[in-house]
């Protein structure tokens, strides 16, 4: 049989590659180990825990550099959202958005994965899109403004603030659609993106 050290290693690899069958195999051996771990320090909450634990390892995904136990590595990320969830839960943002995904207590690695995949390229469009459209976009979509109320807090004509917000989305839209990635994750980000996007009229 293949050591242990070496079959880890080998299915991180392709994973890292691209290859999410190899990450959904690899996750999949330590959720065991998740659940004991949470369910000896909380009395509730363990499958949440343990989806968060997998998805902030997917998000993470590029800064495990082998030097300890992948096993390791990944008990030192549930260890961070155990203090993490001893913390008050922060507001957290209404409606669809991409960063209010939720994941299922049965959702698989390899979904996590994907999601991973998807919620990246929203996030790298939102970096990349022009502050003055952001800072409408975040109080419209993020802090429930109304556009008056925005145009109150930025001391710019409700005019303005419409103006913004239509051409916020169509920089956004075009964002995800030129950044890299595989096809299907671009489609799937812009769908998720437009889900977002329609959760408020004007």
């Amino acid at each position: 049989m293949e050591p242990e050290e070496t079959t880890e290693l080998r299915l991180f690899r392709h994973w890292r590659s691209g290859d999410r069958l190899s990450g959904d195999r690899l996750l999949r051996r330590y959720v065991p180990v998740l659940r004991s771990y949470f369910a000896r320090r909380v009395n509730s909450n363990v499958d949440e825990l343990i989806q968060r634990t997998l998805l902030a390892c997917v998000q993470a995904v590029d800064r495990y550099e082998g030097r300890s136990s992948f096993k390791s590595y990944l008990l030192g990320i549930a260890h961070n959202q155990f203090l993490m969830s001893l913390r008050p839960e922060p507001q957290r943002l209404k409606g669809a958005g991409p960063s209010s995904s939720a994941t299922l207590a049965d959702d698989s690695p390899s979904q996590l994965v994907a999601f991973r995949q998807e919620h990246f390229i929203l996030v790298k469009a939102l970096i990349k899109l022009s502050p003055e459209f952001l800072s409408v976009l975040k109080l419209y979509y993020w802090q429930q403004l109304s556009v008056d109320e925005i145009a109150v807090a930025l001391a710019i004509p409700p005019g303005t603030v419409k103006s913004r917000l239509a051409r916020g989305r169509a920089e956004l839209k075009t964002i995800v659609s030129t950044l890299h990635g595989r096809p299907g994750e671009r489609d799937e980000a812009l769908r998720e993106l437009a889900a977002w996007l329609a959760s408020r009229g004007e």
